[in-house]
């Protein structure tokens, strides 16, 4: 399920504010196998303390397990670079977290977890893995298709590849949005049908609105949008959107939301 999660990270500011990024909020709905459940995951993104800081805020909750990564960062040329980052998960009567402390003279990280504490040398490029899809606003606002980039977490540095492969037009709580399908590429994976994708709409500063992870012909889950305050597509203001559709009936509880990414 963490996958799911990994996807709400993808935000991104306008071209025509490249220096700032728009604040907003949004809540998403975990379905599994078209079936909702109990868990909601609200996605944050507002200004910090200090020139072009900002504070980034993933949240999962329900009543068995919370799930919460949070990221400080400052946004210069288009491009994150992270000073704090945390993961603390607690449920199912386990306490998990990282909380990483970044340097960038010369490009270093300090995690304490709940059984250790280490530092390692990272590159001079490295995000945290929250931020890290906040790249892709660039890229694709720019016309490419593709982009790589790399992350940390803990003491492993990964590099992931992410690539347009459609475009499609989706119902969400704005109405029709037309939107473009990423797919997360792996290579080397064991699992031959295992895909995340998302749908990322550019008319609201592509953001994502939707993402989808088929883990086999028997399991996927899904990321839907519920509610969204933040730039309005279609206007220049601010403005709260809510799907009163939205369904509250309890299916069984999910496990852990952050397994191993792959």
């Amino acid at each position: 399920m963490r996958q799911l999660l990994f996807c709400l990270s993808l935000v991104v500011c306008n071209l025509a504010a490249a220096e700032t990024l728009s604040p907003f909020a949004a809540e998403f709905r975990i379905y599994v196998n078209k079936l909702p459940t109990p868990v909601k995951a609200d996605l944050v993104l507002e200004p910090a303390q200090g020139a072009d800081n900002y504070r980034m805020l993933l949240k999962a909750k329900s009543f068995l397990l919370t799930n919460t990564e949070e990221s400080f960062f400052q946004w210069r040329d288009c491009q994150p670079r992270t000073s704090k980052y945390l993961h603390e998960f607690e449920g199912f009567g386990k306490h998990r977290y990282h909380r990483m402390d970044f340097q960038w003279s010369p490009p270093r990280v300090h995690n304490v977890s709940e059984d250790d504490k280490e530092s390692l040398d990272i590159p001079e490029n490295a995000l945290d893995e929250l931020t890290i899809l906040l790249r892709g606003r660039c890229v694709f606002s720019e016309g490419a298709d593709s982009y790589s980039v790399t992350s940390v977490y803990g003491d492993r540095i990964r590099t992931h590849h992410f690539a347009v492969i459609d475009r499609e037009t989706i119902e969400t709580p704005m109405g029709e949005l037309d939107t473009l399908l990423v797919e997360k590429k792996r290579q080397g994976d064991s699992k031959k049908k295992r895909r995340t994708l998302f749908w990322v709409a550019p008319s609201l500063d592509y953001m994502v609105v939707k993402a989808k992870h088929i883990e086999s012909t028997f399991l996927k889950a899904e990321l839907i949008m519920i509610d969204y305050t933040g730039p309005d597509p279609e206007k220049s203001g601010t403005q709260a959107v809510t799907n009163q559709s939205d369904a509250s009936t309890a299916q069984p509880e999910l496990s852990e939301v952050r397994p191993e990414a792959g």
